[in-house]
């Protein structure tokens, strides 16, 4: 997914600018890149926002040059995120307020929520065990009820949003926070972003990450066999993820959706977090955790494969507070090397897994 990283500074204000780095994840057995990008590539952070990779809601195939290995390595000797913290931010008049659409809160709050809370119990939080001992917790979300817009996905926006609305006094630096809009994707080529960076008057890094509404959103749906179909009349069932049931769904199908991508973006800024640094009075931000020689976090890796579940159910299908989720896989150096993960997208490397 696109990774950012933003300095708010105190002496001085600033326009960011945006650069990308291309994340094609190959090796000398495969041609095939994995990721779409939005730019063209960056080799250093050359601006106070830094965008490094996009998960696409398309699925690209471009020809690269291989690099030597398919593995990651670690790329700094500070510790990663361990014992994390998420608070969800809910930015939209959708989501409370008078204007308030009762599908987003019945449906969405409840089954993130849901997700959230139980995700520390469920067989996918062991996709990242061998980078990371990870101990998650989820605590009360909070709500912005200005109405979003167009400038809202930039990075710059969210990041201030979060300081904003979390307040800088009360930031934890073991704290990640997703923040979840009603602002459809659009023209935008991605689904969604994790990103980073320091708010003004602070020295925490703050870990974030952005989702667009993806109701109907063909690009960014995984197909849950556990929710309706893009378009359908029952696309959004309130309080669906409560019924469960025979053949009943479990999950609305946009909320299915930001389940998928959800996972994505929290494994990648588990074991990719960013780092910063203050030399001289000047903050400088690096991704210092598991990436692959070409800039591919775990989730890029295995963007949009969905692996066998050990339930014999659909693929892709992880257990998570009761429920079944359609959950796309993570990358597995272990797996990888043993030969006993599923394959990426081209069929010739077997290193991604769902814990399942």
């Amino acid at each position: 997914m696109k990774k950012c990283l933003l300095l708010l500074l105190i002496t001085q204000a600033f326009t960011p600018n945006a650069f990308a780095e291309k994340q094609e994840q190959n090796n000398s057995d495969y041609d095939i890149s994995e990721v779409e990008d939005l730019t063209p590539p960056q080799s250093t952070i050359t601006s106070y926002l830094w965008t490094k990779d996009v998960h696409s809601s398309r699925k690209a195939v471009i020809k690269t040059a291989a690099p030597a290995s398919p593995l990651m390595t670690l790329h700094s000797t500070k510790p990663l995120m361990s014992t994390v913290v998420t608070q969800p931010i809910f930015w939209g008049s959708s989501w409370s307020g008078s204007q308030a659409n009762p599908i987003f809160i019945s449906d969405k709050i409840v089954g993130l929520t849901l997700w959230y809370n139980n995700l520390q119990s469920s067989p996918y939080k062991s996709t990242v065990s061998e980078y990371t001992t990870l101990n998650l917790s989820s605590i009360a979300p909070l709500f912005v009820t200005s109405a979003t817009s167009v400038s809202s996905s930039n990075p710059a926006n969210v990041l201030t949003q979060v300081c904003t609305t979390v307040g800088t006094a009360n930031l934890k630096a073991n704290s990640y926070y997703p923040v979840y809009t009603d602002l459809p994707r659009g023209t935008a080529n991605y689904c969604a972003y994790h990103s980073a960076g320091i708010c003004a008057g602070s020295t925490t890094p703050v870990q974030f990450a952005f989702f667009f509404n993806i109701d109907n959103d063909p690009g960014c749906d995984p197909a849950s066999p556990y929710a309706p179909k893009v378009g359908t009349t029952n696309a959004q069932a309130p309080g669906s993820i409560l019924t469960g049931g025979s053949g009943l769904p479990q999950q609305s199908q946009g909320l299915a959706a930001l389940a998928n991508i959800t996972a994505h973006e929290l494994m990648e800024t588990v074991t990719d977090p960013a780092y910063f640094t203050i030399t001289r009075g000047i903050t400088s931000g690096y991704w210092g955790g598991w990436y692959d020689s070409t800039g591919a976090e775990n989730g890029d890796k295995c963007a949009w494969t969905f692996g066998p579940s050990n339930t014999g159910l659909s693929p892709g299908t992880v257990l998570i507070g009761g429920y079944d989720w359609k959950l796309q896989g993570e990358w597995s150096n272990k797996a990888q090397n043993a030969k006993t993960g599923y394959p990426t997208q081209s069929g010739l490397l077997k290193g991604c897994v769902t814990g399942s």
